[in-house]
């Protein structure tokens, strides 16, 4: 796909986690929106499990976006916003009551449940977002890493992981402006983007 001035060519398979290094923070966000089905590419196909979802609406794209800011809606509950990303998932299939509760048990959660997010620290918001995407079970998760104030850990030691013996694995793309943060997380050689011009969409994920 295009969202720069040069092409970016990347595959993640199921379970993998890849990264997207960009100059900077706009540029980072246009490219996950890119992904995500909220911004348009210039040029390029986005496809999901062999699937071309370049023209599908986010819902229907099996992909679930974590953006910087967490974006999560002010006045629910953590609960209510991770149940609001189930209500916009676009596929009719049973969502396991137990994997919900897993992955709200796996980020440490349960204790932020009936408090409203701005009485959440930064590192919280992240989880509940990343709860959020991953609760209805993607085929793609998307993540706009916010800034190196934000300490996380290693990120395959955050994501939430089904059961063995369940058959749903999610491929994991990072977009960051921060080589380092990247480091600390656990992954290593991004693919470099360049910087977004013209008319792309501003950097605020809504």
């Amino acid at each position: 796909m295009h969202v720069g001035a040069a092409p970016v060519y990347l595959t993640v398979p199921a379970g993998g986690i890849a990264a997207l290094l960009a100059p900077d923070r706009r540029s980072s966000t246009t490219t996950a929106r890119v992904v995500a089905g909220l911004a348009p590419a210039v040029a390029g196909r986005v496809r999901v499990a062999g699937r071309d979802v370049t023209d599908q609406p986010p819902a229907r794209r099996q992909i679930g976006y974590v953006p910087a800011g967490g974006a999560l809606l002010p006045h629910l509950s953590v609960r209510r916003n991770i149940e609001y990303g189930l209500r916009k998932r676009e596929r009719v299939v049973k969502i396991s009551d137990d994997w919900v509760d897993s992955v709200v048990e796996q980020l440490n959660l349960a204790p932020t449940l009936d408090l409203l997010p701005h009485l959440l620290s930064d590192a919280q918001r992240f989880r509940v977002a990343l709860a959020r995407a991953v609760a209805g079970t993607p085929e793609v998760l998307v993540v706009d890493l916010p800034g190196t104030s934000v300490r996380l850990g290693r990120l395959a030691d955050l994501l939430p992981r089904p059961e063995p013996s369940a058959r749903w694995e999610s491929a994991v793309l990072v977009c960051s402006t921060d080589r380092r943060g990247l480091t600390d997380l656990g992954i290593a050689d991004p693919t470099e983007v360049g910087p977004v011009t013209g008319s792309s969409p501003p950097g605020a994920a809504g």
